[in-house]
Formats: structure tokens, C-alpha cells, sequence
């Protein structure tokens, strides 16, 4: 055993060993039987000295406590398991005795079977898994995996894109990844030469308890570059000090910044238009609206500040009769379900005749995330103007009708933009057909197969297509019943033609245009 002592303290360079060596030279040092059960620790003491242990019990022993007392230090850290341990040690005053010991651990049941026989102490243990010296012997295999798993642990700290360090419970950093060195190498700090302890980059915040939310704080740092920094800190309590954790947020505050200038840039430019507008979010609460609105719909700010849902919004609008009149209550609350629904798809579009006499238009689009906005405009002018643009033209229209002159008007672009009474007689044309597609060239075309052939219809297309200065001229045409009109053609502003066709004096036509016009029937 000595021999094998020395070879092993040789080999592994500890001094220790050797010691142990010396003091296992006289003891009589002997394996315990095999056929020990293999959940077993089994001991043998003589005069308190370590005579026997089976593998399973040597190997729960470092090879540091073959110079110890191993006696004491085993029965210590046994009585910390049974607690009557050493008790029932001094009170074994017999030659032989024997008992045993049981209690529950967080592994399970676990035995402690004791005999002795005057000098010779046995101990069997048995449900007790840990070692007992006070260094941890394990295989190589775990060792392997266990300094595999710290590497990974140290390279995922080290290589994380934020800061990390621990905090001591007076305030001090005692450990720090590579991200937080770095940081402290480029920020603008007082900082002494020595490179231990840390210096602190961040001061105070509120401390996260164990499964509780994190509560992070926003805090700058200037860099020696001369930027500034944003970080966002969170901190865990960890036993007697924090563990912290500083992310880089500099392109989400950037990126708020930018967000706010955009609403406050879309804010004044809302609050210049003349149209109402309201926002209202996926669940349909008001969450944007400009001055327009207020004015449009004498909705009190304060009320449209405290976030109405749109219904309400309706609903009070209803109240204050800025809504058209609805006879029936169900048929008005279907229009609104109807309006959310069409605004949602961005086809609503609704003119509001509002009890007061004013018109408004309202339309709805969707926006992104589900979020409905409406614009309200007031259109009561415009619609007063086309009323009275339109009674106008119907009175235009019907004293032309009154006039015994048949007249046709045609646009800059020779497309005929209003006719009579008389050239509807006159030329047999319904006055229900739309005439907006009608050109020179078809009203020319009309002309010639109800009259005799004459090149006037020729100048007419020429003068109604000309630009530039024209003058006033007429002429006469024989129309297929023998009738002769007079045919006047005459410039209007913008480069518009009025034709007229005026029934001329009712004489006997002459042989030869009677022959002409007899050739032309047949």
C-alpha cells in the first residue's frame, strides 16, 4: 500500500500523498468484502484509525483526507444526516453493540448501520449519494462535460451583444463580460488605473425580484468619441448583490424620435385641413381627430380627448342632430354596423343632409392594423353652386326650347353640348339620346341624309373644327320635303359654334333643284 502511495504522489506531483503515505505505513489497510451491496458504503475503523472501506466508500473520500482524521470528520459530517449519531457512539459503554439509524433526505430514505466490537467500529450506509470529504471526486467523463459547459457559458457571456456585471450589495462591480470592459475602455468616465474592481457605468434603478416583471431604466453615457449613448438597464437581485443587464437601445430611441416628428409633423398638417378628420383603432376607439372635426361637428374637445368608441361617437353626434333624420331607431343602428363594415373595406362613401341645411360628405378608409379613419367635409357650398348651376342650365334650356330657331351648340372640341326644342322637330332627333358623344361629324352626317347635296355641310365640319379668329356666315339648304332653311353659323366664346337653322321663304322651287331633289329621294 505505501509503495503504491509514493508511485501515485510521484506521478501526480502531490506532496500530500507522501505524507499520507508515512502515515499509512504501519496500518494494516484491508478491502471490504464484494459482496457488499453496490448502493453501499461500508467502513471499518480500528482505534479510530481507517482500516477498510469498500470502492463505493473509498471513493467518496478525496485523497487530501488520507492525511485527516478521517474518523471525526466522517462521524461530523454523518451526524449532520442522524442527528444521534454521536449520541449513541459515547453511549455504547458494552463490549459489542449494534444499531442503526434512519431519516429522510431530499434524495429519499437514507441508513446508517453501526457495530461495534471493543475497538473495531463497522459503519454501512446506504441512500446517500454525496460525497463525503470535503473535495468532490468525479469521473472523467463528467469533468469533461462540466468544463465543456462552463466554456459554453463563458463564451455565450463574453460574446453577448449587451453588458453584463454583478453588483456586491455596498455597490461594487465584481464581475463583468467582455462587452462591459469594453464599454469602460470607450466611455468618458473617471476611472482609476488599476484594472480591479470595475468602474461602475450605471447608477440606481429599480431591482427585479425573482419571477417578477422586469422593470427597465433608460440611462445615457457619454463616450470619448463625443456621442451619447442610450442603454436600457435591468436589474435582478441575486443573494446579497444584482445582476445587470444594459442593452444598446440607441436605434429604438431614434427610431421614437422619428416617430413622434412624424405625428407631430402629421398633427399641424392636420390641423390646417379644412376636412374633419377621426381615427379610430382596431377596436374602435378614438384615437386621433383634428380642430375640423370639432367645428364640423360641435363635439365638446374634451369628450373626443377621453377616447369614445365609435358608436358612441355616432351616438352623439345623433343627439346634437348632425346626423340625417332616421325614422326608425333599428334601421339607424344597421347603418351604423353598415358604415363600420364599409369603411373597413374603404368603400364607404355617404353625403349627410343634416337637419340644419348643411351637406356633408363622409368617407371612410382602412388603415393598417385593423384601424378605421373617417373624413367629414363640408360640402354645402359646393352643392349650392351645382343646384344653382343646374337650374340655371334648366333655364337656359327651356327658353331655348321657346325659341322658333333651331339650334345646336357644339364645344371647342366639336362635340355638341346642347340642342332645342325646334332642332329636335327639325332634324327628328329624340331628345332623351344622350348628345355627349355626339361630334360635327355626326350632326353633319344627320344633315346630309335629310337634305339635298350641298358643300355647305363641308364648311360647317371646317368651321366648327377651325381655331383661330371666324366670322359669322350663313347659307341655305334644301331639306328632303322640299323645305329650305337657313343655315347661320356663328363663333362663341372659348371656341365654341352655334349652328341655327331657320326656315327660309316658302316659294315654288325652281325645275332643275326639283329634279335634283326628285334624283336624291329615288
Amino acid at each position: 500500500m505505501t509503495d503504491l502511495l509514493f508511485e501515485l504522489a510521484a506521478t501526480l506531483g502531490l506532496g500530500a500523498l507522501l505524507g499520507a503515505a508515512m502515515h499509512f505505513s504501519w496500518v494494516s489497510y484491508r478491502a471490504v468484502p464484494r459482496g457488499t451491496a453496490s448502493n453501499q458504503l461500508e467502513f471499518r475503523f480500528e482505534n479510530r484509525e481507517l482500516i477498510g472501506a469498500c470502492p463505493r466508500a473509498r471513493r467518496s473520500l478525496s485523497l487530501e483526507d488520507l492525511d485527516e482524521d478521517i474518523y471525526h470528520q466522517l462521524i461530523d459530517r454523518l451526524s449532520r444526516i442522524f442527528p444521534d449519531l454521536q449520541r449513541r457512539l459515547d453511549g455504547s459503554t458494552s463490549h459489542h453493540a449494534s444499531f442503526s439509524l434512519s431519516e429522510v433526505t431530499q434524495n429519499g430514505p437514507a441508513l446508517l448501520e453501526v457495530e461495534t466490537h471493543g475497538s473495531s467500529l463497522n459503519l454501512r450506509l446506504s441512500g446517500i449519494d454525496a460525497p463525503l470529504s470535503h473535495k468532490v471526486l468525479v469521473d472523467s467523463d463528467q469533468a469533461s462535460a462540466v468544463a465543456a459547459e462552463l466554456a459554453v457559458l463563458r463564451a455565450s457571456v463574453d460574446n453577448a451583444p449587451y453588458l453584463s456585471w454583478r453588483e456586491t450589495a455596498d455597490g461594487s462591480v465584481d464581475w463583468v463580460n467582455k462587452a462591459y470592459r469594453t464599454t469602460i475602455e470607450n466611455a468618458d468616465i473617471p476611472h482609476s488605473d488599476s484594472t480591479w474592481p470595475p468602474a461602475q457605468l450605471f447608477h440606481g434603478g429599480p431591482i427585479t425580484a425573482a419571477g417578477d416583471t422586469p422593470q427597465p431604466k433608460r440611462s445615457a453615457l457619454a463616450m470619448k468619441s463625443g456621442a451619447r449613448k442610450v442603454y436600457e438597464i435591468v436589474r435582478f437581485g441575486s443573494g446579497n448583490g444584482t445582476l445587470n443587464f444594459a442593452i444598446d437601445v440607441g436605434a429604438t430611441v431614434k427610431a421614437e424620435e422619428s416617430l413622434r416628428q412624424f405625428v407631430q409633423t402629421l398633427t399641424q398638417t392636420f390641423a390646417a385641413l379644412p376636412i374633419g378628420l377621426a381615427i379610430f383603432d382596431r377596436s374602435r376607439s378614438l384615437v386621433m381627430f383634428n380642430p375640423a372635426l370639432m367645428e364640423l361637428t360641435n363635439l365638446d374637445p374634451s369628450w373626443l380627448s377621453s377616447r369614445p368608441t365609435l358608436y358612441d361617437m355616432v351616438n352623439q353626434l345623433r343627439e346634437t342632430r348632425m346626423l340625417p333624420e332616421r325614422r326608425d331607431f333599428a334601421d339607424w343602428r344597421k347603418k351604423i354596423t353598415e358604415l363600420e363594415k364599409s369603411a373597413a373595406d374603404g368603400t364607404y362613401c355617404e353625403t349627410w343632409n343634416l337637419p340644419s341645411g348643411q351637406t356633408y360628405r363622409v368617407t371612410g378608409r382602412p388603415h393598417p392594423e385593423g384601424a378605421v379613419a373617417f373624413l367629414l367635409e363640408d360640402i354645402t357650398a359646393e352643392i349650392t353652386l351645382t343646384r344653382k348651376f343646374r337650374r340655371e342650365l334648366s333655364m337656359n334650356q327651356t327658353l331655348l326650347d321657346h325659341l322658333p330657331e333651331a339650334l345646336a351648340v357644339f364645344g371647342e372640341d366639336g362635340v355638341i353640348t346642347m340642342t332645342n326644342a325646334a332642332y329636335d322637330e327639325l332634324w327628328g332627333t329624340d331628345p332623351e339620346d344622350p348628345i355627349s358623344q355626339l361630334t360635327i361629324t355626326d350632326a353633319t352626317r344627320l344633315w346630309q341624309t335629310k337634305s339635298a347635296p350641298n358643300p355647305i355641310w363641308g364648311d360647317a365640319r371646317d368651321f366648327v373644327s377651325q381655331r383661330g379668329d371666324r366670322s359669322e356666315w350663313s347659307d341655305t339648304a334644301t331639306l328632303m320635303n322640299g323645305r329650305v332653311v337657313t343655315c347661320r353659323f356663328q363663333p362663341l366664346a372659348g371656341g365654341a359654334t352655334l349652328v341655327g337653322f331657320m326656315p327660309a321663304h316658302q316659294g315654288t322651287m325652281p325645275p332643275a333643284h326639283s329634279a335634283q331633289l326628285a334624283a336624291v329621294s329615288s
